[in-house]
């Protein structure tokens, strides 16, 4: 069957004949990020408050064959200097939401922000201090599984519901996560397109630690990260194969201080990309392919991003 290609303008009005609300064409996508980079547009934007606002857009992309991302707070994408034929999809008001049960488990929508989750959590005596200081939602930070290297929030995920795109049905689910489900910075649910709820499984322990723990991890982030800094978080993945951090081995380059146009290495942490001088989006981009030629001449590593690069 050929694919169905509508032009800006016939997406425009599909969308428009929608009649929802919190719809923004031609969006400056450096505004919707933390680098802040770039001067490229995506076709639309759009704020999902409710549930079947949600499900009438995804709808709308599936049956025109419109392409569709979910981005949350925009704190581990880079999108290019360029026009991007995209819907971009952000959850709202109704997946804004934290509640606490009396059986260990806790609930939270998927636009719930991170940093709020880890606070609200310690005040109950839960401890998610390896969470602190990671900005974005609690559905971004599933979906990239953060956390240590050894431990991410996916370990205390007990069951998922999203919606998913079964041969053009969009459906609402509900699932267990089961171990081989997600791993290091990485999650995957078959036909998935965006989560909406998260129950999540924790033991409690001493308040006092918890926070004790919190001030201390977000101290020691101040101290090793440009935090305050336009930059979109880890820039790769850390290796398996090897012991040491890619912030080490950046740095063992000599890479730390680097700049490309308004792009540089972070003097703090070599795996942090800044936009120090009002980068372009590909100024960042070129720094991030030199970063990963040099580490794979020197060390024969080939790096992965951990943010995601759109439109390149």
């Amino acid at each position: 069957m050929r694919k169905l290609k509508l032009t800006r303008e016939e997406i425009k009005r599909v969308i428009k004949d929608t009649k929802l609300d919190n719809i923004i064409f031609d969006v400056d996508t450096s505004e919707l990020t933390s680098i802040k980079a770039g001067g490229g547009r995506a076709l639309c934007y759009f704020v999902a408050d409710k549930m079947r606002d949600l499900k009438k857009m995804i709808k709308t992309c599936i049956k025109n064959q419109i392409d569709l991302m979910v981005i949350g707070d925009g704190t581990n994408i880079l999108f290019s200097d360029k026009y991007i034929d995209l819907v971009l999809l952000k959850l709202g008001r109704d997946f804004d939401y934290l509640e606490f049960s009396d059986e260990n488990k806790i609930i939270a929508g998927a636009a719930y922000k991170l940093l709020k989750f880890v606070a609200a959590a310690a005040a109950r005596g839960y401890d998610f201090s390896n969470l602190s200081g990671i900005p974005g939602t609690i559905g971004g930070s599933v979906i990239g599984n953060s956390g240590s290297k050894y431990k991410g929030i996916c370990d205390f995920v007990e069951r998922v519901s999203y919606i998913s795109n079964k041969g053009g049905n969009i459906i609402e689910e509900t699932i267990g996560l089961g171990d081989g489900d997600f791993g290091y910075r990485y999650f995957y649910i078959p036909d998935l397109i965006v989560l909406t709820r998260i129950v999540l499984n924790a033991r409690k322990s001493d308040r006092n630690n918890i926070l004790e723990k919190i001030a201390s991890s977000i101290k020691n982030k101040k101290l090793t990260q440009p935090v305050n800094v336009k930059n979109s978080g880890c820039f790769f993945k850390n290796t398996r194969c090897c012991h040491e951090s890619t912030g080490e081995l950046i740095e063992r380059c000599g890479l730390k201080g680097f700049i490309y146009g308004g792009a540089r290495i972070s003097d703090k942490h070599a795996n942090f990309i800044e936009n120090f001088d009002n980068a372009s989006s590909e100024d960042i981009f070129i720094l991030s392919k030199i970063v990963k030629d040099i580490v794979m001449d020197k060390f024969k590593i080939e790096l992965e991003y951990e943010v995601k690069v759109v439109g390149f």
